[in-house]
């Protein structure tokens, strides 16, 4: 519950903070230039085709992804010449053993890893360590950021 309510703050606060951004950039635009050495004043003018408006509003419309400061756990990590098909053979067994447990696989040039878990706290990621370590010895915790939708998904 604690998380649904978190999750649902963080939703709202990022919507309503782009659409202040796109309507103080608006404002700012409007305003003269005063120059101070010379005194003259420019301003700008704005004219929008249908079409830029368009996909000005549409994009003001979907919500951009949002993610949130939390904690996975590294089950798998290397860059040998056989890393891709270890870490697919890390997920399957980690889906064997966790199936209700988020796994996935990520390629950062020259490294695979194999990510656990959706932890928003510190203690959500020690308690999996300890539950994983296990099976998984030379697992750890690795700062992530978690997209929102991944942990509404979990719910």
């Amino acid at each position: 519950m604690r998380r649904l309510l978190f999750i649902t703050a963080a939703l709202c606060a990022a919507l309503t903070a782009q659409a202040q951004k796109i309507g103080e950039f608006r404002t700012r635009l409007a305003e003269p230039y005063i120059d101070d050495a010379t005194g003259r004043v420019s301003r700008v003018y704005v004219r929008e085709e249908g079409s830029a408006a368009e996909a000005v509003r549409l994009a003001d419309a979907r919500p951009a992804e949002r993610s949130v400061g939390g904690f996975r756990i590294v089950v798998f990590f290397d860059n040998g010449s056989s890393a891709r098909a270890d870490a697919e053979k890390a997920i399957l067994s980690f889906k064997a053993l966790y199936p209700e447990i988020y796994c996935g696989i990520r390629y950062e040039n020259p490294y695979f890893k194999v990510l656990a878990g959706n932890c928003i706290t510190s203690e959500d990621a020690i308690m999996l360590l300890a539950r994983i370590r296990p099976n998984f010895p030379e697992a750890y915790i690795m700062r992530e950021e978690i997209k929102l939708s991944s942990l509404a998904a979990e719910e």
